[in-house]
């Protein structure tokens, strides 16, 4: 912003210079009307400078804004690359160990998907769209998932697999 006020009062300074140079040039030729032209065109001259200049500082800051941010995004994708590589191991444990504990409980490939996207919180209306099915078959299949797991509701399946993962650290 400094950098405009100062080349608004340099574009002051030479208009009012070639004003006076015009002026004292032509003083006994000069009428007002021509010297109140010559002052308009300088004038228009001298917003023209001034203008260019702000609107070439502006682009420029833009640039460096977009510099800024481009680098930013950057370092914001490469941190979510590494904590996805990171938590992918962590994930497909998740996932061994809950498709383990279907295996115990006996679940049959179609009542384990289900009661994986039941973890996954669909209801049983997405759940029957996505496989196709009716809500009243998913429904019957949500029955036999609690029953052989011998929990009551989608709450304690969900409880089942995730509470462990969700207590808080104890204070050192």
């Amino acid at each position: 912003m400094k950098r405009i006020i100062v080349l608004s009062g340099l574009a002051a300074a030479l208009f009012l210079s070639l004003v006076a140079l015009e002026a004292f040039e032509n003083w006994p030729e000069i009428t007002i009307e021509e010297l109140l032209f010559d002052l308009f065109e300088i004038a228009l001259l001298a917003a023209a400078v001034v203008a260019t200049a702000y609107f070439s500082f502006e682009v420029q800051n833009m640039r460096s804004e977009q510099s800024t941010l481009l680098g930013d995004f950057s370092r914001a994708r490469a941190e979510g690359d590494r904590w996805r590589k990171t938590a992918r191991a962590h994930i497909e444990g998740l996932h061994d160990a809950i498709a383990e504990q279907f295996q115990r409980w006996r679940l049959t490939p179609s009542e384990a998907e289900i009661a994986l996207l039941t973890l996954k919180g669909l209801s049983h209306k997405e759940i029957a769209r996505l496989r196709n099915s009716s809500e009243a078959t998913v429904r019957q299949q949500a029955t036999a998932i609690y029953g052989k797991s011998g929990l009551a509701s989608r709450a304690e399946l969900s409880a089942f697999f995730f509470e462990d993962l969700l207590i808080a650290k104890a204070a050192d």
